[in-house]
């Protein structure tokens, strides 16, 4: 291991040794006027509990054991976010409330104006209606759609949340009217959001390809591709036409310079630099695949996660599922009032063709609600919304990257203050846009992207993948 890297692991131990990072409990805690200057003892824990759950009438958001683990006892456990809204409504707090519970106590995206049920539910918070009427007020604003409607691709958050905010406190008819007048606008995703994920992948491909083409650059200089070009009259830097031909050359010819190893690696070289495709495998290679060489004395970071290709997919594909999810729930609906042994509506069946990997033919509702029941645990969860976890690694690639061509790659020249600069206004101003809380190194994976810029050297996400897990 490389005296750097060396100091990289160091530093990264010394956060798991010295940091405490703020989580739930903390935020929690402090909201309930419990958490002291110094260390939460157990007492202090159990008194925050029994507080909880007397202000929030002894309602059940989760199983015990759970709500307890939100308080550090027995473990540790973090609401999820409808649990949020349960908690606040329970709790009677303001839509101001529930924000920082969602920004800063489960570390997740703000309200999102855009989700119909959460516009239901920051309205209940508003006008002071517990989570079971916002149940009702979400079935009766479903039962009003139409399974036809498509939805607005569009980016129209700040001027949803205008209207809502002018609207907010109207009596539910004439909310539900507002509402049912911007149907379309309700797709259940954040667009902006989503357009920052896919930027940061293509920016990420266009280094990527970049990167394949200095180095296949570099290795065909040691050959005599060159010469080889010369004498057929080819122009050399046309690399995409001809290396294929100098390869088969090579592979064919009595003279062969190249060992099966390096023609492999400039065949892939090639294909990498020039492919018109935005893999996601290939940026799954790039940001976060690691040589599996990690320090055995590297510390585990809870934050600190690699992506898979279906995750990945499923964040890109989030319009796909969204609009299956409300489909389905249209279909559910509709079967909710009929028998078992009534016909299978027509329009259903064409749902279940379109979307059953083996479609089978339905013929009574019975069947349609036993196919929908399965097709919709699997559809939500695919519903997945991007998190600061999600995103974050890839802008400081796309950071790093920036970094290094205003040095000109010249790594003599470079300086730790400028590139965690660059990084932190990058990682804000995206945050922000995306209605997430900014770099906080309070928080785990803000600390330890923050510890990838150390003096003399800075390491990427998948060096940290390495050396954390």
């Amino acid at each position: 291991m490389g005296t750097h890297r060396k100091t990289f692991t160091m530093a990264l131990l010394n956060i798991k040794r010295e940091k405490q990072f703020q989580d739930f409990t903390d935020f929690i805690m402090e909201k309930l006027n419990i958490a002291g200057d110094g260390e939460i003892t157990d007492d202090m824990r159990k008194s925050a509990y029994r507080a909880f759950r007397t202000r929030t009438g002894k309602e059940d958001f989760a199983t015990l054991p759970t709500i307890r683990k939100w308080f550090g006892i027995g473990g540790t456990a973090v609401p999820d976010r409808e649990q949020v809204y349960q908690i606040c409504m329970a709790m009677g707090l303001s839509m101001e409330d529930c924000q920082e519970y969602l920004v800063y106590g489960i570390h997740e995206p703000a309200f999102q104006v855009n989700d119909y049920r959460e516009v239901i539910l920051v309205y209940g918070l508003e006008n002071k209606k517990n989570y079971q009427e916002c149940q009702e007020m979400i079935r009766d604003f479903e039962e009003r759609l139409s399974h036809v409607m498509t939805f607005e691709q569009t980016c129209g958050t700040q001027t949803l949340m205008g209207e809502f905010q002018g609207r907010k406190n109207l009596p539910w008819e004439e909310f539900r009217e507002w509402m049912m007048e911007n149907a379309a606008s309700f797709k259940g995703y954040s667009k902006t959001t989503l357009d920052y994920f896919r930027k940061y992948k293509k920016l990420i491909l266009q280094y990527a390809k970049k990167d394949a083409q200095e180095e296949l650059e570099r290795l065909l200089s040691e050959t005599d591709y060159a010469v080889w070009c010369q004498r057929r009259l080819l122009n050399p830097q046309h690399y995409q036409k001809n290396v294929r031909k100098y390869v088969n050359a090579q592979s064919k010819g009595k003279k062969r310079n190249l060992s099966d190893g390096l023609k492999a690696s400039i065949t892939e070289l090639c294909s990498l630099a020039y492919t018109e495709k935005e893999s996601n495998a290939r940026l799954l290679s790039e940001v976060f695949q690691t040589e599996g060489e990690g320090a055995e004395e590297a510390p585990e970071f809870q934050s600190v996660n690699s992506m898979t290709e279906k995750h990945l997919s499923d964040l890109l594909n989030v319009p796909l599922h969204k609009e299956r999810f409300f489909r389905t729930r249209q279909a559910e609906l509709t079967l909710s009032k009929l028998a078992d042994e009534d016909k299978c509506p027509e329009w259903i069946i064409q749902l279940q063709r379109e979307y059953g990997r083996r479609p089978q033919e339905l013929r009574t509702a019975g069947e349609a609600k036993r196919w929908l029941t399965q097709y919709r645990r699997e559809n939500k969860r695919r519903c997945l919304q991007i998190q600061r976890e999600d995103i974050l690694p890839l802008i400081m690639y796309v950071a790093q990257h920036r970094y290094l061509d205003t040095i000109g790659q010249d790594m003599s020249a470079y300086k730790q203050k400028d590139a965690l600069e660059m990084f932190k206004v990058l990682a804000d101003s995206t945050l922000a846009a995306c209605n997430m809380g900014r770099l906080n190194q309070n928080y785990e994976l803000d600390a330890v992207l923050c510890a990838c810029y150390q003096q003399e050297e800075m390491f990427g996400y998948a060096e940290l993948l390495e050396l954390s897990n």
